[in-house]
């Protein structure tokens, strides 16, 4: 079984990686386990200090579903199943440990994503995430 993290931003890069990794996995009958990533930026400390840390979670659990939800409805039309898996930190480095822990196979992610750092050909994220990754990488654009 192919163990793949598809991280989700929201971006309609990253729904095009989604739509991508639904195509393989049905094509491959089950033979796929999805780890559906999001990573949310952490909240500045100015902000942190006028908001309880419970609304605080509560926002990032609310967003991060949102995004997650447009990536897994594509894999569940696909007949894919996914788990979901939301995080609080620096995207590329969450993203590159949370594949090593599950030993993951492949890392597939958006060429371009919200942030408001851009690159020419790549995102930052999605740079940062090709080398830190001690797995392969597939950039989808």
């Amino acid at each position: 079984m192919l163990k793949i993290l598809l991280a989700v931003d929201g971006s309609d890069s990253a729904l095009h990686a989604a739509a991508y990794v639904a195509k393989r996995a049905s094509a491959a009958k089950g033979e796929y386990e999805v780890h559906l990533v999001n990573v949310q930026y952490p909240l500045h400390g100015s902000v942190a200090s006028f908001v309880d840390s419970s609304q605080i979670k509560q926002y990032h659990h609310e967003e991060g579903m949102k995004i997650l939800n447009a990536a897994r409805a594509q894999l569940d039309a696909a007949g894919t199943s996914s788990e979901a898996h939301l995080f609080v930190g620096e995207p590329a480095e969450v993203i590159t440990r949370f594949a090593k822990e599950q030993g993951c196979d492949e890392i597939v992610i958006g060429t371009r994503g919200l942030s408001g750092i851009s690159s020419l050909l790549v995102g930052s994220v999605a740079t940062k995430i090709i080398h830190l990754s001690e797995v392969p990488v597939l950039l989808v654009k």
